[in-house]
């Protein structure tokens, strides 16, 4: 009965062996996870770009291709235009930017104790505020940038 059980658990526990990912890391959290058979494109350290299917995601490096191996650290950014993501990120200084900009609207609106109004001064500031972060939300996001708090790494395996 324990070799039945003990089969049993190797059986189950073989297709828990995760498959390599390579993932871009922004302070401790996953921004983005590229898998084998998936297109990609960065940018080296000596500057030349490299763009095609991943064939192969190792410890140290990933292949592209048959002939192109690139080591993980010797990744400079990496474009994030084509990557599908469920989220809506803001880059940090253009969430900072909307956020003070619809602060300052209300603050604006609830300031006056006799008419709740809109003064254009205040207006024209939190319309240039939030259109600025928002600028800030489609230039910053298309290239993940390696850094000391952002990372190139590879888990699984």
């Amino acid at each position: 009965m324990k070799a039945r059980s003990a089969i049993l658990l190797v059986f189950v526990s073989f297709p828990m062996l995760a498959q390599p990912k390579l993932v871009l890391l922004k302070k401790n959290t996953i921004i983005a996870r590229f898998e084998e058979g998936e297109k990609i494109r960065f940018q080296r350290k000596d500057l030349t770009y490299r763009s095609g299917i991943i064939t192969g995601i190792h410890s140290d490096f990933v292949k592209l291709g048959e002939e192109d191996t690139t080591y993980v650290y010797d990744i400079k950014r990496v474009d994030l235009r084509h990557v599908s993501n469920t989220q809506f990120k803001t880059a940090s200084s253009g969430k900072k930017l909307i956020a003070a900009g619809f602060l300052l609207l209300l603050m604006d609106i609830f300031n006056n104790n006799t008419s709740h109004s809109l003064h254009p001064g205040p207006v024209t500031v939190s319309a240039a505020l939030i259109g600025s972060g928002v600028l800030l939300q489609f230039v910053n996001n298309n290239y993940f940038r390696t850094s000391r708090k952002r990372k190139v790494g590879v888990i699984g395996g």
